[in-house]
């Protein structure tokens, strides 16, 4: 695979999330390259051009959207819960640099789905390389966070 190549065959059961999310607004619009297995709410990433930072590798800004956007797919289909948490603390340690061309996939270990809180923590690999660890905390029940947004608010 070509370090820029996100043509290259995607490992069985991951679908672009962009495809996903195309009916809704959102950040990970803007992120392309990522991943997600909607049985599992497993999610993984491409790294691209559009990933680096002035050193040539994964941008940690993107590394840490990685880690958020896996701890909510996955909250969200394990838990079994109808809208996505939101995160209201998040705590990224990066180990060792993501480079161009690498497949990287987050592993979440969910500590608790609670009524209003959940917890967990996850690695974000190359293979068996740790590239990243994270933890967070997250607000189980959104309803209320999700307001319709007004056509004065979208512009």
């Amino acid at each position: 695979m070509s370090a820029m190549d996100i043509s290259s065959p995607i490992p069985d059961g991951f679908v672009p999330m962009v495809r996903l999310n195309n009916a809704a607004p959102g950040f990970v619009q803007c992120c392309r390259g990522i991943y997600f297995k909607p049985e599992t709410g497993e999610v993984a990433a491409f790294i691209l051009a559009e990933h680096l930072n002035p050193l040539n590798i994964a941008h940690g800004g993107f590394l840490a959207t990685l880690a958020d956007t896996a701890f909510g797919a996955y909250i969200r289909v394990q838990g079994g819960l109808e809208l996505p948490p939101a995160t209201i603390e998040l705590s990224v340690d990066y180990i060792s640099p993501a480079r161009p061309g690498q497949w990287i996939t987050a592993h979440v270990e969910i500590h608790k789905i609670g009524r209003t809180l959940s917890n967990a923590s996850l690695s974000l690999m190359d293979g068996e390389r740790l590239v990243s660890r994270a933890k967070g905390t997250f607000i189980s029940n959104t309803r209320s966070l999700h307001a319709p947004v007004s056509t004065s608010q979208q512009s």
